[in-house]
């Protein structure tokens, strides 16, 4: 029983140790492989049970971190999108005044000088 209880220690840091360097919730994962093996220590007796049952553990810590990973590369992709469509709309928008201002301006030039509602068009100091 002893040799089991370090085995089941063992197992619960390196999942521990594996789920902090997947940044995945480390004490979350090693606490389900230690009370895994302690379940399975005491309804089958051997090593080859808890290697298995360790085994199916590693399986869905594997499953559920490609998930988690497709899952934030989704939402990154989403958000990029988002960020790249609102660049584009702040460029359409600022291109199109732009064009508001050289066309005031052409008028401007083209009609000669006049009063404006922000003032004299000729700013010049005298």
């Amino acid at each position: 029983m002893n040799f089991l209880l370090v085995v089941a220690i063992g197992f619960a840091v390196l999942f521990h140790r594996m789920a902090a360097y997947e940044h995945m919730s480390a004490w979350a994962w090693a606490i389900a492989s230690f009370a895994l093996s302690l379940a399975v220590t005491s309804l089958w007796a051997g090593f080859l049970p808890l290697i298995l049952a360790q085994i199916g553990l590693f399986a869905a810590m594997w499953w559920y971190n490609v998930k988690r990973v497709d899952t934030r590369e989704r939402h990154w992709t989403a958000k990029r999108e988002e960020d790249r469509r609102m660049r584009d709309e702040r460029m359409r928008r600022a291109q199109e005044e732009i064009q508001r201002d050289r066309a005031r301006r052409q008028h401007r030039a083209d009609t000669g000088p006049s009063l404006d509602k922000d003032g004299p068009a000729d700013e010049s100091d005298d």
